[in-house]
């Protein structure tokens, strides 16, 4: 009964904490890991480096949040008005220790977490290199185009796939990103974060597979109403096996003929609606001579 009776007194504060619970429980029914496009999923060298990073930031954030936030409630139910007709208690201004150590506090901590960030970003942004494994990517609404440059047939006709790449895992592979409409975003979560596709500019990102096995993306910009249909498969293959497709796909390029170019056909002059010196002739009457 005691327990009862303090439930009824205390229900308007339980219940926010009651709806708190359900929301975080309901949040927490969206934490699945088998997903295709799972961040947290790492499956490559960028990946899970800038997921270890990011790891690096939350703890600590955590740590702080809840700090801030445990202060907050132990202050608001211990020093909470109790007697309104009390006196308020005596007013006290500063306390430079304490300004002091929240000021060096957050500075050291950022520093902690600057370091190995700037690191990182150095080292994602370094040219990947002649080692590395160079295929261009076109995106336009609402497709990404591959070609691969070391992939060609006899007359120099690099292999072309929409959609879908294959690449070799273990080995550094650069991306050059280019647009030819308006500004897209390269992401394939899995191996690694995104970065942008701008007309007219060369972006280049490096990733590295560890295993064999299928990666998905997406374009991670909004660029028009067909947005969330722009969509890319990554096929990780071991160096074997991706070496037996590029033979593959050479010996299918040389053995299929290149398209024959489509030429517009020369106006003629019933097309243009104009007439020839010679129709014109032809059409006029030829003047009769008459003698004087």
């Amino acid at each position: 009964m005691m327990l009862l009776r303090k439930l009824r007194q205390n229900a308007p504060g339980l219940l926010p904490a009651l709806l708190l619970l359900g929301l975080l429980a309901l949040l927490m029914t969206g934490c699945d890991a088998d997903v295709p496009q799972n961040t947290f999923d790492s499956e490559g060298e960028v990946a899970r480096k800038q997921r270890d990073l990011f790891y690096l930031a939350m703890w600590p954030a955590i740590v702080v949040m809840i700090g801030v936030l445990g202060g907050i409630l132990v202050m608001c139910l211990r020093f909470r008005e109790r007697d309104p007709n009390s006196r308020p208690p005596k007013q006290t201004h500063g306390n430079t220790r304490l300004e002091i150590a929240w000021t060096i506090a957050p500075a050291i901590l950022m520093l902690g977490l600057g370091i190995p960030t700037v690191g990182l970003i150095a080292e994602l942004g370094e040219d990947p290199g002649d080692d590395a494994y160079y295929i261009d990517v076109t995106g336009q609404r609402f497709s990404f185009a591959f070609e691969y440059p070391e992939i060609t047939d006899a007359d120099g006709n690099k292999l072309f796939l929409p959609g879908e790449a294959h690449i070799p895992t273990g080995r550094k592979v650069a991306f050059r990103l280019h647009s030819i409409d308006v500004i897209h975003s390269f992401w394939v979560p899995k191996l690694g974060g995104k970065l942008d596709m701008v007309p007219n500019v060369e972006n280049i990102l490096w990733l590295r597979a560890d295993k064999p096995d299928t990666f998905h993306g997406q374009c991670a910009e909004l660029c028009g109403i067909e947005h969330a249909n722009m969509k890319l498969t990554i096929h990780a293959d071991s160096p074997e096996d991706f070496e037996a497709w590029e033979n593959e796909q050479r010996a299918s390029l040389n053995a299929t003929p290149p398209p024959t170019p489509v030429r517009s056909p020369t106006p003629t002059p019933a097309a243009t609606g104009a007439s020839s010196p010679t129709a014109t002739a032809a059409a006029s009457p030829t003047p009769t001579p008459t003698g004087s």
